[in-house]
């Protein structure tokens, strides 16, 4: 076990990303389990699976560690309670309002057992292991990076809005045929339950803390961030093997990966230089990944060749505003500090 734990002390990157796949894929059966045959009781694999990022960034920090534990079990337990109930509530309000799914005491009580991941992730930012609360204290520090919120939760919809409204005029998606799911109040309170279901299950919790938030400043100690975001956008694509085919997506189509991995290649760029001006934040990764995840929800999905153009013309100015080829100041907040860098 001392060779194992030295190796990913040495290369924290790698064993990042064999944690994160193992544990992803290695439950991947669950999803076409809970999405195609009913067996709802194997959901909350599903919840460990897609947290497999942060669980991988928690396992690699929590070997890395060389400090004592610091503070005081009662703060972490506590901080665990207070996420694993509003995570609950959350989902809960995602069930009945968006899937419509009846209530009852029965679902209340699988809903908390199935956060518990998603629950375990938030309270680690508060966790006794000083590397393991380093690493996530910025999922939940909104203090000081507010406009950069603001900035991630429009930087998608405003993307996907002009993609419609270019489609429209192209005659390739006419606009007139969409029809929002209610107006008003209504709408928003949709948007709102959509947008926190999004953040919560699992765009910051289970993706961002792994993808942005521990990879990316470790890739970014040994290269730039062009370099780093084209990196973890190859493997972010490819994570989602099974869940795609349990969607019933063509994942035997090398057409169909092609477009996904230029896809999230050019969103990780846009999250990426995003994050980077944010300080690393994890908190900002995870608002942007999920405004993108909402607005899909209720605008349909626009002309592909439109929006991968857009997505492209955008990531490319911000490569060339922030000169996103050059290798950040080692002393820059969104990388890596120690100096046992992994290889």
């Amino acid at each position: 076990m001392n060779h194992l734990a030295d190796w990913i002390k040495r290369h924290q990157v790698t064993a990042f990303f064999v944690i994160t796949f193992v544990i992803t894929w290695g439950l991947g059966f669950s999803y076409d389990a809970v999405i195609n045959k009913g067996a709802d009781l194997l959901a909350p694999l599903v919840f460990i699976a897609t947290c497999g990022p942060a669980l991988a960034g928690i396992i690699v920090s929590t070997i890395c560690n060389d400090h004592p534990r610091q503070g005081k079990k009662r703060t972490t337990w506590l901080a665990y309670i207070i996420a694993w109930v509003i995570s609950a509530f959350v989902c809960l309000a995602n069930l009945t309002f968006i899937n419509h799914s009846p209530f009852s005491p029965v679902l209340v009580a699988f809903i908390f057992v199935a956060v518990v991941p998603v629950a375990f992730v938030i309270s680690m930012a508060y966790s006794r292991i000083p590397a393991v609360k380093s690493y996530l204290a910025s999922l939940v520090q909104p203090r000081g990076v507010w406009g950069w919120i603001l900035v991630g939760s429009a930087l998608f919809p405003g993307i996907f809005l002009l993609t419609t409204a270019i489609s429209s005029l192209l005659g390739l998606a006419p606009v007139s045929a969409f029809r929002l799911p209610g107006s008003g109040l209504t709408l928003i309170g949709l948007i709102g339950v959509t947008f926190l279901y999004q953040l919560f299950f699992f765009n910051a919790t289970g993706e961002e803390t792994g993808w942005r938030g521990f990879a990316l400043p470790r890739l970014q100690a040994r290269t730039n961030p062009l370099t780093a975001a084209l990196i973890i956008g190859f493997f972010w694509a490819s994570w989602h093997f099974f869940l795609w085919q349990a969607e019933g997506r063509p994942v035997f189509d090398w057409q169909f990966w092609a477009e996904m991995y230029v896809a999230h290649m050019l969103g990780s760029l846009i999250i990426v230089w995003v994050c980077n001006r944010a300080g690393g934040s994890i908190l900002v990764a995870g608002v942007t990944h999920a405004a993108a995840n909402t607005v899909q929800a209720f605008i349909p999905m626009p002309d592909g060749r439109v929006l991968l153009s857009i997505c492209l013309v955008t990531a490319l100015a911000l490569i060339l505003v922030d000169r996103m080829w050059k290798k950040l100041p080692s002393d820059h907040p969104a990388v890596y500090q120690v100096s046992a860098l992994d290889g």
